[in-house]
């Protein structure tokens, strides 16, 4: 008796195999490739939606968005630095513009301002004034401190090319580094320390504490990888003595030219590569 189920055992290939042949076959298989993938992403992205949705039902979400907007005036032109929250005030930074006059107190680079809400509701309706920055006279607050004027003062007189860089708060402490000089290491750090003895999230007190800071500021690294210095064990001597960096190249710098090498060799000067140097003494 036939097999009146499967006549012709070729038929047991699933549909979407048969698909697969056929548009092989007549040469359609990009388009096919294509119209899986997009489907695959489809389910994915539906798939990943569903578990989103699950995780803001059982934790919640958060939406940063702006409630306000606000500006700050200063007296002189200058470029804003920035910008912290020291209690109750806004401690805003900036650097006057050096072609129309040079700091000479400390209200030219530092301003307080308190964040103040209006009472008339139609000003609180509007987005542009629902919040206003009032600045704070600094007679009496904690940049008022004698000793820190003083250092202020000494700092912008003894060092003309004298910038602030940043505004921070690290560990109970606010740190207001300036720039003194060409390197990124030539800076000069002022502390102020933060009490919050009363175990309340605003300090009870901001008190001056000196300008020696350096290590407890974290400048920006210089580069995007760690960089390693060369020493005197790497240093290899002869007629052409060169930097020997891990047996692979060897950077020489004699008669004011920057040679690369790819050979250990301090008989030869050439390298596959060389360029003068800006200051050869």
């Amino acid at each position: 008796m036939a097999d009146t189920q499967n006549p012709n055992p070729s038929d047991s290939t699933p549909h979407s195999a048969q698909q697969t042949d056929q548009a092989v076959a007549s040469g359609n298989a990009y388009e096919l490739i294509k119209r899986r993938l997009t489907e695959q992403g489809s389910r994915l992205q539906a798939q990943t939606a569903t578990l989103n949705n699950a995780r803001l039902e059982e934790f919640g979400s958060t939406q940063m968005q702006v409630i306000a907007r606000t500006r700050i005036r200063t007296e002189y032109n200058c470029v804003a630095q920035d910008m912290v929250q020291v209690g109750d005030y806004l401690l805003f930074g900036y650097n006057v513009f050096m072609g129309l006059k040079r700091a000479s107190n400390i209200k030219d680079v530092l301003s307080l301002y308190r964040l103040i809400e209006p009472e008339n509701d139609d000003l609180a309706s509007s987005t542009e004034q629902k919040y206003q920055l009032e600045e704070v006279d600094l007679t009496g607050t904690f940049l008022d401190q004698d000793n820190f004027v003083q250092d202020f003062n000494e700092l912008y007189r003894y060092y003309k090319q004298t910038r602030l860089i940043q505004i921070t708060v690290k560990d109970s402490k606010l740190l207001l580094a300036f720039q003194i000089g060409e390197r990124i290491t030539d800076i000069r750090v002022f502390r102020f320390a933060l009490d919050f003895s009363e175990g309340t999230p605003e300090p009870a007190q901001v008190a001056y504490v000196d300008n020696r800071g350096e290590r407890d500021i974290e400048l920006p690294p210089a580069y995007d990888f760690e960089w390693i210095e060369t020493t005197r064990e790497q240093m290899i001597n002869g007629k052409y003595p060169h930097m020997n960096i891990l047996d692979t190249i060897f950077v020489e710098t004699v008669g004011g030219n920057l040679t690369i090498k790819i050979e250990n060799n301090t008989q030869s000067g050439q390298g596959i590569y060389n360029e003068s140097v800006s200051d050869s003494t």
